[in-house]
């Protein structure tokens, strides 16, 4: 989260003729360049993918499942961290100053870490829920009562890790003769500074990380271990299917896990490393001024591919936003019928009875879903 950073990168390797007041640029003309091309890109990406699973799911009843309501969860909380993190986010890593005034400062630090905790703790829920369906299939289902609750408790819990920052945050001025020199939106303790950073290293990496390798490793397990449809009498031909139908749901759970880790990885291992190193002034500007953003792309970059791991590798989404791309002038209603004729229409049947059974009636165990 940009705005809570405690931005001291020593002014001596940075340009301080920059135009907004109390402000240092500390980038480049390159370097700003390749930034703001490639958070842009990353933007784009976030908000068109995100905004389209966001209309599949509203407009498609058929689609409106426990999972998609999670999926829509996840994308509603993506796009708040595309409009109300990068941007902001940007300007942090091109200069040393906040130019937005207090206000922006604690509101901005709000939202992002609202938006952000949201989106992984919304992870963990598409995990719990894929595990008790797959592995739990007839004897443990979500509701949609049950759906909304999971949901409610995400953005409370989000809300309620938010307000230290809030509480800690606010604008502080550098002033020399009467004149501001530098405006920073920073913790005004850096020992409670350090308690947060720890505080959201455990409940927004280490916690949600270690759940979902779990989740994701029995689902696994249960997979792989399933029995072939036919049992000893199946064959070679359907034993092979099963097989690499398998393959790809331990692959897609292996990428979403990895994925995973190394967006939040890094980003919490410097903030660690700056909180708690002894950094040299030199080694804090190549932290500040290259490594920071680079960390922060990863995450925003996450929630760029969030979409396509949970939408796009899906077979009714696909299908949905293939239909969604050729139906220029037609009606929902039309969309709908043909969504039906195609045979793409979402089935709950996950949910309803035993796994070995959706499969033999046709139903690929969804990896995308995962």
């Amino acid at each position: 989260m940009a705005t809570s950073e405690n931005n001291t990168t020593s002014a001596g390797n940075v340009t301080n003729n920059f135009e907004i007041p109390g402000t240092i640029l500390k980038q480049s003309v390159p370097v700003i360049v390749i930034l703001v091309i490639s958070y842009f890109v990353v933007f784009l990406l976030c908000v068109v993918g995100n905004s389209l699973v966001c209309f599949v799911v509203a407009k498609i009843p058929r689609m409106r499942t426990v999972t998609n309501y999670f999926i829509l969860n996840l994308a509603a909380s993506d796009i708040l961290v595309a409009i109300f993190c990068m941007p902001f986010t940007l300007v942090d890593n091109i200069i040393i100053g906040w130019p937005f005034g207090n206000v922006m400062c604690k509101l901005t630090a709000a939202v992002q870490v609202v938006s952000v905790l949201a989106s992984v703790f919304t992870l963990v829920a598409i995990a719990v829920d894929r595990y008790y369906a797959i592995v739990y299939p007839t004897t443990h289902t979500f509701t949609g009562k049950v759906t909304l609750y999971v949901t409610a408790g995400v953005w409370m819990l989000s809300i309620l890790l938010m307000i230290p920052q809030v509480l800690l945050i606010r604008e502080n001025a550098w002033v020399e003769n009467g004149q501001v020199i530098l405006t920073l939106c920073q913790e005004t303790s850096a020992f409670w500074r350090k308690i947060y950073t720890t505080l959201l290293f455990i409940c927004c990496f280490i916690i949600p990380l270690t759940v979902i390798m779990y989740l994701y490793a029995r689902i696994g397990l249960a997979v792989w271990f399933k029995p072939t449809p036919g049992g000893d009498k199946a064959t070679e031909e359907a034993k092979a299917v099963s097989l690499q139908r398998k393959l790809k749901v331990i692959k897609m759970l292996l990428t979403v896990v990895v994925l995973f880790a190394l967006s939040w990885l890094p980003i919490h291992v410097i903030t660690m490393i700056n909180d708690y190193g002894s950094l040299l002034p030199d080694q804090q500007d190549i932290l500040w001024i290259y490594v920071y953003p680079a960390c922060h792309w990863l995450i925003y970059f996450n929630s760029a591919i969030n979409p396509i791991i949970y939408g796009f590798f899906n077979q009714n989404f696909r299908a949905a936003f293939r239909t969604l791309m050729m139906m220029k002038g037609l009606n929902v209603s039309a969309f709908q019928s043909r969504m039906v004729s195609q045979g793409t229409v979402i089935r709950r049947s996950t949910r309803k009875r035993p796994l070995k059974s959706a499969v033999k009636a046709g139903n690929e165990v969804p990896p995308a879903a995962v």
